[in-house]
């Protein structure tokens, strides 16, 4: 056991040392001082009228779109025009081989001339049979017979007379010019071609008027029937309210369209399928910027909303469904608030319950804010202050507003 004396010997002198250190005036270390407030930067709520802006994804279509199609069969032999290129109305198209419908008008002329002299041989049989009967020189069955044979031979200039018809008419469809000014398309058969054989005619080209341009889109059932009902019984309203909305078109590069669009109609029936009515709206298109089948955003201005509570989008907290704000109250404690929200304006939210005007929200330093905490709010710096710019809606904005449906 004389092993183990020196390691208690050992253990027991350091508390010795400790309590004479102590005894020596040794004072024990402070507590660290208090840390000063986080420095947080927050906004203030504001309160005031703002447009309403709604945009939807739109498709341009043209107001007139023509199928250029062989009504009569034949070898395609010209076909003057530039794909793609621009036609004024009346301009040659295509040209389809007249010759053997300049050669039907021309056997039907021959039909026409000779029931015409047919008739008129007829009817002079029947002036002369008649002073015959009445001197009772011939029969009444004769007089009777030739009168028929006038009529047959009436009815065969009719059937004569309609034959030109048809075969001008089919000579006429071997020309085909533009119905109107405007773009048309790549040729569909080219030069050379027998084309009209097939049952519903052959598809030569397609052409369509290019100012103006519409603007195609859809709208909730639930946003018409919201619109509906706020002019409900006034008409005349409604109407002044659709024709008094601007549309802006945004192209696929993020530029707004020079022009303004107008309201054009409301579709008759709602797409069962998806819910939606279907809005059109229609843009003038002097420089031919637009083309049928281009993708962009229409945006309207549908109402104005006054007095709305606005806080900036940064300062919103979004948990599942869920929205809060952390607001800077008195004592600039840190207080965690429930909001909800409608739609966007700017880089805000407008907010519906929740906040009032005046308030400080947080808007940088979230993370080290926590509800309870004394801050220290700070404004934000003057290049990050908001600055007086056009409304942008969201892509996706909670309310929309369809015009007037009549």
């Amino acid at each position: 056991m004389n092993f183990i004396q020196p390691t208690l010997l050992s253990a027991l002198a350091i508390p010795t040392t400790l309590l004479l250190m102590t005894s020596c005036g040794e004072k024990p270390s402070q507590a660290p001082p208090a840390r000063p407030p986080q420095a947080v930067i927050v906004a203030t709520v504001e309160q005031k009228t703002v447009p309403i802006y709604v945009e939807n994804v739109a498709q341009t279509e043209a107001n007139a779109t023509v199928e250029i199609r062989a009504r009569v069969q034949g070898f395609l032999m010209d076909a003057p025009f530039k794909e793609g290129g621009y036609v004024k109305k009346g301009d040659l198209l295509f040209q389809i081989d007249p010759k053997p419908y300049q050669a039907a008008v021309d056997q039907a002329q021959a039909n026409v001339t000779k029931a015409d002299a047919t008739l008129g041989r007829a009817n002079a049989d029947v002036d002369r049979i008649k002073p015959l009967v009445e001197q009772r020189a011939i029969s009444q069955q004769e007089l009777d017979n030739a009168i028929a044979t006038a009529k047959v031979a009436e009815a065969d200039l009719l059937a004569a007379r309609a034959g030109l018809t048809t075969a001008q008419l089919e000579l006429g469809y071997t020309t085909m010019r533009a119905p109107f000014d405007g773009l048309i398309g790549a040729r569909q058969v080219d030069v050379g071609n027998f084309v009209g054989n097939t049952a519903d005619t052959t598809l030569l080209a397609t052409i369509s008027t290019t100012d103006p341009m519409r603007a195609t889109f859809h709208v909730a059932e639930a946003n018409y029937l919201r619109y509906q009902r706020r002019f409900m019984g006034d008409e005349a309203a409604a109407e002044e309210h659709s024709a008094a909305m601007a549309f802006d078109l945004i192209l696929s590069d993020g530029s707004t369209y020079a022009h303004k669009g107008k309201f054009d109609f409301a579709e008759r029936a709602l797409d069962a399928r998806a819910g939606t009515l279907k809005l059109v709206v229609t843009f003038p298109n002097p420089e031919l910027l637009l083309r049928p089948g281009q993708f962009a955003r229409v945006r309207a201005m549908p109402e104005e909303r006054p007095d709305a509570i606005l806080v900036p989008q940064r300062a919103v907290i979004t948990t599942q469904s869920a929205q809060s704000v952390m607001v800077v109250g008195e004592g600039n404690k840190v207080e965690v608030r429930p909001i909800k929200t409608s739609t966007r304006f700017q880089d805000q939210w407008i907010v519906t319950t929740g906040l009032k005007a005046g308030e400080k929200v947080i808007i940088e330093g979230l993370q080290k804010a926590a509800p309870g905490i004394v801050v220290n709010p700070m404004d934000p710096p003057p290049d990050e202050a908001p600055a007086a710019e056009p409304a942008k809606p969201s892509a996706t904005p909670a309310a929309e507003e369809a015009p007037s449906a009549k």
